[in-house]
């Protein structure tokens, strides 16, 4: 007991000092337990040790924790949370904490008793409360969370003062009320709470009374006592005026009374009674409280009323008029505890206009002559008056000189005077209201004499015995139907008209055959309707076409010539019907209508003639004189141009003729030095070869070329060399050489060349246009150069080609090489009589021994020497020369003796067979194949035979067997369990023979199921 006292915990370091304070209470029991053998059971926690555990857990594990502790009222406990986070204001002390870094985050935090769960905290920044802090609150532990960005010097909390230290009752004092419980006074439906504390526990519980009943725990009163047994507490939840009055605690003799009163809210109107403009209809008025037992609205006043009834639902009151007559109309009130609503009920009917009314202004247009005035009017109902408005087509009328508009009672007019035929159309009358609309639609016609006929009048056909005319109906009929147009006609220059004819009115066509040859007329046409006759249609007094622009030339061929023209500028008020066409050759005077039949390379002059359906007007002016022939195209590209030759001043170029286009006349070469970039002419005029030297160049500097082609249709376009030119001498032409040569096999192939340049080029050798890799030796000079192959072959035969090249140039040199096998070199005297003569030449023949007849082996042969290829190894030749000139041929000198061509020989190598790709084991499904394959080598061809398990399968009908290019096969169609066992291939030829073998297991897989027919690899 000693231990019960006010205790104190400082915390301080080099910033300052925070200090708490918490009182401790030390209660003695007189009761003495004694430790039980067996096992005590474990009680169930309190309410207030379960707000503890729940208050620091998730919603969601509420009712696993009150399973785990044995805690039943999970209900109970879930209401004691909830009013937790009521807030209550309520001062609660100060804390002081010193910072130790401006940048970072403080958290202070306190631990609470608190009486009322439901008590609010604020935490104050130097008396302020602060608005930029984020807090949590527990049941026993209030944290507060301060950013870095809103530090200050001063945070205070306020916990609520500790309770002053009790002291501790002795047991021979008597039970008294150290604090009672006092007056309350709370607002409606929040929670009122009583509180006394005794001086020492009590035998007996006390008893709480309420208008002489005594209250127990339920879900509106909660009573509850402290853990040191001397605090009592009782709770009032929801407080309802009828909980109001005193409230009485008894122990034993002991007694003490509070009273409990309640705060009622102000009456407020959440909505009005509504206005109400209808026929039938309800009011209303909603008022915002929470109970309505209080209000009374005195229904006494609308009683007396019929088909009313007056409806209360909750904190709403209605009135409602089944069947409302005019005795309902007026205003009505509502008034409830000072406060008043008023509305009105209105009766209203919504604009209406008769039927049969409507029926007749459908039915019936209304139709007034053009200038006169029409009336329009129209009776209604509705109350209260609609507004009423005009429309015509959409459009409403807007008053002005010629439109009225009255409404007077029940009944809108519209007068509109001095009608046009514009005004016709739909007339609608809109009535609206706030009970609704109504329309009426009528028509009104004005009625006048039809427009003019549209339009111009054409004519169809003029001719000296009739006119044909035709026109358009006019656009307005009037609103009557056109009965007929009447045609007049005058002669021109004269002002009586004289009628002609009439049609009717779906006729606009007339033919008028009373005419005069040569004389002008004018017409005019009246359309003519009930109403009167229109204005008239009248066609333009014409006259001959006026004068035409002198006409163009656009295209010329030998045989045609294409001309344009504009059209006058005066038709004569008639439309041009046609064009007249002339042609006269060029000095004649004689024009010609027909323009066929030009004549190629004549010169010819064109005018042209307008004409209407009066007749030709005056002709244009002769055109520009053109020559009948087809135009020259411009050239195309120049081909293949190419530098020939270079100097230190000068560089030759050479082309051939463009392939498109007509034939140029010339060129026109351009030359533009490398530090330059315009081009110069070479030449004033084209030039007409195609080849040019440039000179009058500056040495070695580089030029670039283009050419174009030019002729008569104009000037091609311009081809360039890829590379600029230098102006230096390239290397010279490769000489002492010759271009075919013709070698045998085995002997030696020596190719020497000499040329000239400088600098000194660079050689290079190629073969089939590829640099020579291989056999040869090359001798290379500054002025010569030595290709040579000591022993030739078959492969050597081919296209050789020197190049030289230096710094201004290229060029080549091509020596075709054959190397013959099997040839005869033949060699005779020349004779006498072919000297001085130069078409006297040689022909060679040949035959074989086996054969009489001779072949031509060759022919003009100049020299006395020759070699014959072609010849057959193993054969032997005889051979003839003739020799021929212009006269005839000489006698035949043939060979003595037959020339025979031996036979080449290779030696040839023999192998043992030898196995390259050997046999793979196999495993394969039962009832696919299974195909063996194998390669080998061996010269000559060995012999391939398979055995299985030793016997042979030659002529075995259950596999297949191949040997080809190397490769041996065996096939086995449709493996069963006895085509297993071991396979060998054996080959041989004469030098040995080679094996490979494979084995097909016995056991099948039978778990795999596949469509497959390819082979497993073991």
């Amino acid at each position: 007991m000693e231990d019960a006292d006010l205790y104190k915990c400082t915390a301080a370091n080099d910033h300052g000092a925070a200090v708490f304070s918490v009182s401790l209470s030390v209660t003695e029991s007189t009761c003495k337990y004694h430790r039980s053998v067996e096992k005590r059971e474990k009680k169930p926690p309190t309410e207030e040790e379960m707000l503890k555990i729940l208050s620091g857990a998730d919603k969601k594990d509420y009712e696993r924790i009150c399973a785990e502790y044995g805690f039943t009222d999970f209900r109970g406990i879930l209401r004691k949370l909830k009013e937790m986070k009521k807030k209550v204001d309520v001062d609660v002390g100060g804390k002081q904490m010193w910072l130790h870094s401006l940048k970072g985050n403080t958290l202070f935090d306190t631990i609470l008793e608190l009486k009322d769960p439901n008590i609010k905290m604020f935490w104050f920044q130097v008396n302020l409360q602060s608005d930029v802090t984020v807090f949590s609150c527990s049941f026993y532990l209030l944290s507060l969370f301060i950013s870095p960005f809103f530090i200050s010097p001063s945070v205070r909390a306020f916990p609520p003062p500790p309770p002053p230290p009790h002291p501790t009752p002795t047991p021979d004092e008597p039970l008294k009320f150290l604090t009672g419980p006092k007056p309350l006074r709370v607002t409606e439906r929040q929670t009122a709470a009583f509180e006394v504390r005794l001086s020492k526990k009590a035998s007996t519980p006390p008893v709480w009374m309420f208008k002489g009943k005594e209250l127990k725990r339920d879900e509106k009163l909660d009573i509850c006592v402290s853990e040191d047994g001397l605090t009592y507490t009782l709770k009032i939840k929801d407080v309802r005026p009828s909980d109001t009055g005193d409230y009485t605690i008894s122990i034993g003799d002991l007694t003490t009374t509070a009273p409990l009163c309640i705060e009622r809210k102000r009456l407020q109107m959440y909505s009005a009674i509504e206005q109400m403009d209808f026929v039938s209809a309800s009011t209303q008025c909603s008022v915002g409280v929470s109970s309505c037992e209080s209000l009374s609205v005195s229904p006494l006043q609308v009683t007396r009323l019929s088909g009313v009834q007056v409806v209360k639902q909750g904190a709403v009151h209605k009135l409602v008029f089944s069947s409302v007559a005019e005795e309902h109309e007026g205003r009505y009130s509502f008034r409830a505890k000072g406060a008043e609503s008023e509305a009105a009920l209105t009766l209203a009917d919504p604009p209406v206009i008769e039927p049969t009314l409507l029926e007749a202004l459908s039915s019936q247009p209304v139709t007034v002559k053009a200038g006169e005035t029409a009336t329009i009017r129209i009776p209604f109902r509705g109350k209260p008056a609609p507004r009423a408005a005009w429309h015509r087509d959409g459009l409403e009328l807007v008053e002005d000189g010629r439109t009225v508009v009255e409404h007077r009672g029940g009944c809108s007019t519209l007068v509109l005077s001095r009608c046009v035929r514009e005004d016709s159309g739909h007339i609608t009358l809109r009535l609206k209201s706030d009970c609704g609309s109504a329309s009426a639609t009528v028509q009104l016609k004005v009625i006048d004499r039809p427009k003019a006929p549209q339009g111009k009048v054409e004519f169809p056909e003029c001719s000296g015995k009739s006119i044909s005319m035709k026109w358009k109906a006019p656009r307005d009929n009037g609103g009557r139907k056109v009965t007929g147009f009447i045609i007049e006609r005058r002669l021109a220059g004269k002002k009586a008209w004289i009628k002609v004819g009439e049609v009717d009115g779906d006729t606009t066509a007339f033919c008028n055959d009373k005419v005069e040859e040569g004389k002008p007329y004018q017409y005019r046409i009246r359309a003519v309707n009930s109403q009167g006759t229109s204005d008239p249609l009248e066609t333009e007094q014409v006259y001959p076409p006026g004068v035409l622009p002198q006409p163009q030339i656009t295209d010329v061929t030998k045989d045609a010539v294409s001309l344009t023209w504009a059209p006058p500028a005066q038709t004569g008020g008639a439309p041009v019907l046609g064009y007249i066409v002339e042609r006269r050759k060029k000095g004649s005077s004689m024009w010609v209508c027909v323009i066929n039949g030009l004549v190629e390379d004549m010169e010819y002059e064109f005018r042209v003639t307008a004409v209407n359906r009066v007749g030709e007007g005056i002709p244009s002016s002769a055109s520009s004189s053109v020559l009948a022939k087809d135009p020259t195209r411009a050239p195309g590209l120049v081909r293949n141009l190419c530098v020939t030759d270079s100097s230190n001043t000068s560089i030759s170029l050479a082309w051939s003729p463009p392939e498109l286009g007509d034939r140029p006349s010339g060129y026109i070469l351009e030359v533009r030095p490398e530090d330059a970039k315009e081009w110069t002419k070479c030449t004033k005029i084209p030039i007409a070869g195609t080849s040019y030297s440039v000179g009058g160049l500056q040495e070695r500097m580089k030029y670039f070329f283009r050419i174009r082609a030019v002729n008569e249709g104009g000037i091609g376009e311009p081809i360039q060399l890829e590379d600029g030119v230098l102006s230096m001498p390239t290397p010279g032409d490769v000489f002492n050489v010759k271009n075919q040569m013709v070698v045998h096999a085995g002997c030696t192939l020596c190719i020497p060349v000499s040329f000239t340049g400088s600098p000194a080029p660079e050689v290079t050798w190629l073969k089939d246009t590829i640099p020579t890799r291989g056999r040869e030796v090359i001798t290379k000079g500054k002025n010569h150069s030595q290709f040579l192959i000591s022993s030739c072959q078959r492969s050597d035969s081919g296209p050789y080609r020197v190049n030289l090249r230096n710094d201004y140039g290229e060029v080549h040199y091509d020596i075709n090489v054959h190397e013959v096998q099997g040839t005869v070199t033949l060699q005779w005297n020349h004779t006498p009589d072919l000297a001085g003569h130069e078409d006297t030449h040689y022909i060679i023949l040949k035959r074989d021994m086996s054969t009489p007849t001779w072949f031509t082996a060759s022919e003009r042969i100049y020299s006395s020497k020759y070699t014959v290829i072609g010849l057959f190894p193993g054969r032997k030749y005889y051979f003839r020369i003739i020799a021929r000139n212009l006269i005839g041929d000489s006698d035949p000198l043939d060979s003595k003796e037959p020339f025979t061509i031996e036979k080449e020989y290779c030696e040839i190598f023999f192998t043992d067979p030898a196995i390259v790709l050997p046999l793979k084991d196999h495993a394969v499904h039962r009832g696919n194949d299974c195909t063996m394959s194998c390669a080998f080598l061996g010269r000559p061809v060995p012999q391939a035979a398979w055995y299985k398990d030793g016997a042979s399968l030659s002529g075995s009908p259950h596999c297949w067997q191949s040997s080809a290019g190397g490769v041996c096969t065996l096939t086995i169609p449709t493996c069963t369990a006895k085509d297993s066992g071991a396979y060998t291939l054996r080959v041989e030829n004469n030098l040995g023979q080679a094996e490979a073998a494979s084995y097909l297991p016995r056991r099948f897989p039978g778990t795999v199921k596949t469509t497959s027919f390819s082979l497993i690899s073991l």
